[in-house]
């Protein structure tokens, strides 16, 4: 058992599981490894993801787990008071550093927001499949509470980022062990993920909230014209067919069809973005 529970056997997983989200032999291929790794890792527990090279394994394949509890239409375990303590405590091991980043802090932050998603969007589909009222409001102030919550967040990042590129203006080459294009290219894609992730919300509030429409919409056509989103080739619904109001439906980006070679950053991105570079979501007016 100890074998099976080591940081040798989570690693070969995890290597396994990026080779098959490169090649896609199968359409979910990578699904079924992403399930294998949840079990692991909840086998192990958090402790075990606390330090060294239990830790970076975690850190490395945590995005993907929030993309595979989308699309597969599940809760992130991610979200579990045990596990967000973890991230808690990685993120206050990160400001011990001395090579620590605000960036670091802002996202780590956004990123146990994020992972609350999943959870949000399957229980709002069983509340559309039950016709019920029941937790209704519970739901839609969960909502409006990580939606808060993010927004909050990206407020604080857009002013960290342009406070310390004004500092860098004069600046050229690397900073510390990081070159710019670095930090650059973190906070970018760290700031998508919290778009998209906003913008999802937006849709949650308008199947929740239909008073909530016309500014759900408005702030989701802001943010649009950043993300550059759209609905094509869509795959997956969390709702009834027979549904008549809007519903969620969710497509993998993570498929032989949109995949990417390994010389590619796509892994990177999927990480920095907190999952949301692996899926497509969109809102459908029935």
């Amino acid at each position: 058992m100890s074998t099976a529970k080591s940081d040798e056997a989570l690693a070969t997983a995890i290597l396994l599981a990026v080779f098959e989200m490169h090649s896609c032999t199968t359409a979910d291929g990578w699904m079924h490894h992403a399930s294998g790794i949840r079990a692991l890792m909840r086998l192990r527990g958090p402790a075990s993801h606390l330090h060294g090279f239990g830790r970076a394994l975690y850190i490395a394949y945590r995005s993907t787990l929030v993309t595979s509890a989308l699309v597969a239409g599940e809760q992130c375990f991610l979200e579990e008071p045990e596990w967000q303590s973890l991230n808690k405590q990685i993120a206050l091991d990160n400001a011990k550093q001395p090579v620590s980043s605000v960036y670091t802090d802002i996202t780590e932050r956004a990123f146990r927001e994020v992972v609350k998603l999943p959870g949000l969007i399957q229980r709002s589909a069983l509340l559309a499949r039950s016709k019920g009222t029941h937790g209704h409001f519970k739901l839609l102030d969960e909502v409006l509470a990580t939606q808060a919550a993010l927004r909050g967040i990206h407020t604080e990042f857009s002013i960290t980022i342009s406070t310390l590129r004004a500092g860098h203006d004069m600046c050229k080459g690397f900073i510390g062990p990081f070159p710019h294009h670095f930090s650059d290219g973190f906070s970018a894609l760290s700031m998508q993920g919290i778009r998209s992730a906003t913008v999802i919300l937006n849709y949650l509030v308008i199947i929740l909230d239909p008073s909530q429409r016309v500014s759900a919409k408005a702030e989701n056509r802001i943010i649009a014209d950043r993300t550059q989103d759209d609905a094509a080739g869509l795959q997956a619904s969390l709702s009834t067919s027979q549904s008549t109001g809007p519903r969620l439906v969710i497509e993998s980006r993570i498929n032989p069809e949109t995949r990417e070679s390994l010389a590619t950053d796509w892994m990177d991105r999927i990480a920095a973005t907190m999952g949301m570079e692996g899926v497509r979501i969109s809102l459908v007016e029935d």
